[in-house]
């Protein structure tokens, strides 16, 4: 009778490589980013200067503070097209009180015209049940008719030093406007992250009739966010007015399409329920980035146009190492 012998053997199994495919997809716009600015400093140099980031710095703060409040906006699965016209509404109201009246005094003024008109928005489009595009169509309309009528279509100029101060001044080199942008993106972002408010508008996006029967008021959440945005309007153009010493009805009609992008690049769902702040921050720098890139390389500015809409198109395609921003839900079959 035989007998067989098993030998004790260890199986070798082969060690586990990390999936780097949801981490580039998470993290390619950081990767994007990074490259950008690589191939832009060498080609010009002077594009990592202390004095040159500064002023990319003051001349987007505007942007980016408005892309704080659209990412809240946009992440509970809404959209607003009024930014553009409360930001020139806000301007005039700060440049006009800013005349005679303190700094703090115009600001406070300039934001709470923005609050106000983003809580009409939030009424009509959680109130009156409009859809939010329309809504906001319509009330950009309104806002931009209104300035016109103020100011009887004429530029306000301010001439108060210590307004103009509140915009370009500076600290160790470093601007107010990029101090003020640095803190919002900080508080924006912490809020978002970490407190129960900001899982809301996480949720509200997700699923808007499952987060009502969860017990989150979502009407409420989602007026909110307009509010929110219309208060970052506010306080981007109060910046502005100082920057410049003026304001005028028409600040900047496709500032709303800057402000869009950079949401869309950063990567935050156009659908809802997906995005972050830090997200919107890198969105800002990579078209920042891109503009100065083209001033510097002496590129014709009508170029940014074209590749400003290659970036959007890519943000929204399934391409490798970048993160879809528009995904279609998949209905639940579960009833």
């Amino acid at each position: 009778m035989s007998t067989t012998t098993f030998r004790n053997t260890r199986m070798s199994v082969p060690a586990r490589t990390p999936r780097i495919g949801p981490t580039l997809r998470r993290f390619g716009v950081v990767a994007a980013l990074l490259v950008l600015v690589l191939l832009i400093s060498f080609a010009q140099p002077g594009f990592l200067a202390g004095g040159n980031l500064m002023n990319i710095v003051s001349q987007w703060a505007p942007v980016a503070i408005m892309g704080i409040g659209m990412t809240y906006v946009v992440i509970t699965g809404g959209f607003d097209l009024s930014v553009g016209a409360i930001y020139s509404l806000t301007a005039v109201i700060a440049a006009t009180v800013g005349r005679t009246e303190a700094p703090i005094v115009a600001f406070a003024a300039s934001a709470g015209a923005g609050i106000v008109a983003g809580l009409v928005n939030g009424w009509i489009v959680t109130g009156l049940k409009v859809n939010p595009f329309i809504a906001t169509l319509g009330s950009s309309l309104i806002i931009s008719g209104t300035t016109l009528v103020i100011t009887g279509n004429r530029a306000v100029v301010v001439s108060f030093a210590p307004f103009q101060e509140l915009g370009s001044g500076r600290l160790a080199g470093i601007p107010y406007s990029g101090m003020l942008l640095v803190a919002l993106l900080l508080l924006a972002g912490c809020i978002l992250a970490f407190t129960p408010y900001g899982q809301s508008v996480y949720a509200v996006g997700g699923n808007q009739e499952a987060s009502r029967l969860a017990g989150i008021r979502t009407r409420g959440v989602v007026a909110s966010t307009y509010t929110l945005s219309g208060l970052c309007a506010g306080i981007a153009g109060v910046v502005t007015a100082s920057q410049l010493g003026s304001a005028q009805p028409n600040l900047n009609p496709n500032l709303v399409f800057d402000v869009l992008t950079v949401v869309i690049v950063g990567g935050t769902s156009l659908t809802g329920g997906k995005g972050a702040i830090w997200r919107t921050a890198v969105g800002v720098a990579i078209l920042a980035t891109l503009q100065n890139g083209f001033n510097l390389l002496d590129i014709d500015s009508y170029y940014q146009n074209i590749i400003k809409g290659i970036i959007i198109i890519a943000a929204l395609t399934r391409l490798p190492g970048i993160r879809p921003a528009l995904r279609l839900r998949r209905p639940n079959s579960s009833k």
